[in-house]
């Protein structure tokens, strides 16, 4: 018996193709509170542009490292915690997480929501039908969910998880398993939806 619907998020409930403004500008503008923070902390802090920059190289190593069948996932903290030691920046780990919270991510400029998005989730709802999510993000959940928020799809979801917050990505079984356990139900009362064959699909079906 169908119990749930579970969605991946981006390129599926909303759509990145209109996207406006650059990746590094969106990095740079979601640091800006760190950099600031870090500064009245008085801590020796380069340049906003050159904390992105080292941001964004620590970032692509974490994901470049990402292979399988372990599927590890990155975790934005971490990502965080490299960039200050590469830019040697001493803190204490105690503080890290404060420091993440400063991290401003929002939904790039151009991001929308797909045009039947809210009426899928609608008729889903009317049905009965638990709604979930599940994204290979290393952001936590905490962060997307402003950008579900603001796009006017948080209220609809029943659980959301990130792979960041499993530490798994999709296809691994892991966060499958987590979004399945959060709503109560075993995988034969629930199907996927998503847009990529492997992580998506593949990692649906082997769960």
């Amino acid at each position: 018996m169908l119990r749930a619907v579970i969605f991946d998020m981006d390129d599926t409930l909303i759509d990145w193709s209109q996207r406006e403004g650059d990746w590094m500008g969106h990095i740079r503008d979601s640091l800006r509170p760190v950099h600031d923070d870090l500064r009245l902390a008085g801590h020796p802090v380069p340049s906003l542009d050159w904390l992105a920059h080292i941001y964004t190289e620590q970032a692509h190593t974490a994901w470049d490292r990402v292979c399988p069948p372990e599927w590890a996932c990155p975790r934005q903290i971490d990502i965080l915690a490299n960039t200050l030691q590469a830019l040697h920046i001493e803190f204490d780990s105690i503080q890290l997480e404060p420091l993440q919270r400063k991290y401003s991510w929002q939904a790039m400029p151009g991001v929308r929501v797909f045009q039947d998005t809210p009426g899928v989730l609608q008729a889903l709802r009317a049905e009965g039908l638990k709604i979930g999510l599940l994204t290979n993000s290393d952001l936590p959940m905490w962060m997307r969910d402003g950008e579900l928020r603001d796009l006017g799809l948080l209220d609809y979801l029943d659980v959301r998880v990130t792979a960041g917050d499993v530490g798994r990505l999709k296809p691994h079984f892991a966060p499958f398993r987590a979004v399945l356990d959060q709503l109560g139900i075993t995988p034969d009362e629930a199907i996927f939806v998503g847009d990529r064959l492997q992580d998506d699909v593949a990692g649906a079906q082997a769960t």
